[in-house]
C-alpha cells in the first residue's frame, strides 16, 4: 500500500459521519493504528479498502501481555480485525471454510487471552462460526457444536469466569443458547425458541431494567410474541461481560464526595492555621 492510498484511507476516516482524530490513526507503522483504518472502512462499507488494509494485519502477532488500563489490548485489535476478515471472505466468496479459519484464529486469542476484554462478547466470536455453518447449509452440525458447548463437551470459557461482572454469567453458553434459540426460530418453533432464550438469560449479566424487559416478555400472550420480545432483549447489552477499570456511577460520586472532604479539611486546616498566626500577631503587637 502507498502513502498516497494509505492518507486517503485515513482521510476518509477523519472526516466520515463518525470521525476518529487523524493523530490516532494516521501511523501506518503502527499496525493497530492500522486495525483501526481496515474496521472502520468496512463499517462505513467501504469493503475494497476494509480488505486492503486488514491484510496487513494479518500476520501481526499480537502481544498476549498487552493489557492496557484503557482502550483495546493488542489481542482485541487482533480479534476484531480476524472477525471482520471472515465476514468480508464469506461475503464476497460464500465459501464458509475460508472464513471459519479466520474465526478459529480469532477464537483461540479469545480463549487464551487471560485479561480483560472490553470490545466483543467472546462468546460472540466464537458462535459466529456456526452461524456461517448454518448459512452454508450445516445447520444441523452446528446445532451439535452448541449443544456440546450445553454438556460440557465443548470449551465454555476455558477459564475465563473470573473476568465476568457478574458471577454465574457466561458468555460462551449464553451464546450457546441464543444459537439454538435461533435455529428452533427458524424452524417456527417459537415455544422451545422462548424457552431457550429464557433458558440463555440465566447466564447474561441483567440490570434491573435488563430484568423488567424479561419479565415483560414472559409475560407475552403467545409463544411467538414471547420469542420476539426475548430476541429484542438480545440487541441490548444490560451490563458489560466483563469486569472493567472503569469506575461505576457510584464509585464516581463517592470519589467525588470523598475528594470533597478532602479538599474541606484542607480548607479548615488552612483557616485554622492563619487564625493562629493572627492571635499570634495581635498578642505581638499587645
Amino acid at each position: 500500500m502507498d502513502p498516497q492510498e494509505w492518507n486517503a484511507y485515513v482521510q476518509k476516516i477523519a472526516t466520515c459521519d463518525y470521525p476518529i482524530p487523524a493523530g490516532m490513526i494516521n501511523n501506518y507503522n503502527d499496525w493497530k493504528h492500522r486495525s483501526i483504518v481496515g474496521r472502520m472502512l468496512y463499517l462505513l462499507k467501504d469493503v475494497e479498502g476494509a480488505m486492503a488494509v486488514l491484510a496487513t494485519v494479518r500476520d501481526v502477532v499480537p502481544n498476549m501481555d498487552d493489557a492496557p488500563d484503557y482502550g483495546l489490548s493488542e489481542a482485541e485489535h487482533k480479534v476484531l480485525c480476524l472477525r471482520d476478515i471472515a465476514n468480508i471472505v464469506f461475503s464476497l466468496t460464500g465459501m464458509g471454510d475460508a472464513a471459519i479459519v479466520y474465526l478459529k484464529q480469532a477464537d483461540k486469542i479469545c480463549r487464551d487471552y487471560k485479561y480483560v476484554f472490553r470490545s466483543a462478547s467472546r462468546g460472540a466470536i466464537w458462535t459466529r462460526q456456526l452461524e456461517i455453518m448454518r448459512d452454508c447449509g450445516l445447520g444441523d452440525e452446528a446445532d451439535s457444536k452448541a449443544l456440546a458447548c450445553l454438556k460440557g463437551e465443548g470449551a465454555c470459557g476455558n477459564g475465563i469466569d473470573s473476568h465476568y461482572l457478574v458471577p454465574g454469567t457466561n458468555t460462551y453458553i449464553y451464546h450457546a443458547y441464543k444459537f439454538l434459540a435461533e435455529s428452533a426460530a427458524l424452524h417456527e418453533d417459537y415455544a422451545k425458541a422462548a424457552r431457550l432464550l429464557a433458558e440463555g438469560y440465566r447466564f447474561f449479566p441483567l440490570s434491573d431494567a435488563g430484568k423488567q424487559d424479561l419479565a415483560r416478555a414472559a409475560a407475552c400472550e403467545t409463544a411467538k410474541e414471547q420469542y420476539y420480545s426475548y430476541e429484542h432483549c438480545t440487541t441490548i447489552q444490560y451490563l458489560p461481560w466483563e469486569k472493567t477499570n472503569a469506575p461505576t456511577v457510584d464509585e464516581v460520586r463517592k470519589l467525588q464526595y470523598r475528594k470533597y472532604l478532602e479538599r474541606l479539611a484542607a480548607k479548615q486546616e488552612a483557616e485554622g492555621v492563619g487564625a493562629d498566626i493572627l492571635k499570634a500577631e495581635q498578642k505581638d503587637k499587645e
